[in-house]
């Protein structure tokens, strides 16, 4: 039981470290995709 926890522990640590990091990398779709021939 307590290596399920720690699985379920560890499983949710990874997920929120995951999406703090892609909420950094990634570009609004403004930014990405401003271009002279694309209008939003």
């Amino acid at each position: 039981m307590k290596a399920f926890l720690l699985g379920c522990v560890a499983a949710m640590v990874i997920a929120i470290a995951g999406m703090v990091v892609l909420n950094r990398v990634q570009e609004p779709v403004a930014q990405a995709f401003a271009t002279t021939g694309v209008r939003l």
